[in-house]
């Protein structure tokens, strides 16, 4: 796997999944490259055992908390993600964003990626590297903090 293939495979889906978080262009594309450089820089780190996607993915999420760690913004929801459906109508869309200020950064980001973008709860800890059952009782109370049982 060289650099130049991944580039072009992944590029543009990193790019848009940025674009998503911090509705700049300008900025998605400097996140991008510097997801990029650390690509690069850190290819032969990669461990084939794991999905080169998800790998890129999770360097993406962490260059992209950096981001709004040097601005010092609160990661604020996407209104098209908080969309889940078209039948949800503005106040669905008010109490959700109300629910998720309830529950900690790390909650949020397993909820969203779980039931807004349709992730597993494995695929989610493998991307986050961390244990499937330490995924599942973050997400779980997550849901218990919102008030909600699933």
């Amino acid at each position: 796997m060289d650099f130049d293939s991944l580039f072009e495979e992944y590029f543009d889906k990193v790019y848009y999944k940025i674009l998503s978080i911090v509705k700049n262009s300008d900025d998605a594309e400097d996140i991008s490259q510097e997801v990029f450089m650390s690509v690069y820089k850190n290819l032969n780190k990669f461990r084939e055992e794991s999905n080169i996607y998800t790998w890129i993915y999770r360097i993406a999420i962490n260059k992209t908390y950096d981001f709004f760690k040097k601005k010092k913004v609160e990661l604020e929801m996407n209104e098209e993600v908080l969309l889940i459906a078209d039948e949800f109508n503005s106040d669905t869309n008010i109490i959700l964003q109300e629910k998720l200020n309830l529950i900690s950064e790390k909650e949020k980001e397993i909820v969203i990626l779980k039931d807004i973008y349709g992730y597993k709860l494995k695929e989610i800890a493998d991307m986050k590297n961390l244990n499937l059952s330490t995924v599942k009782s973050i997400y779980y109370k997550a849901l218990k903090d919102m008030g909600g049982e699933k």
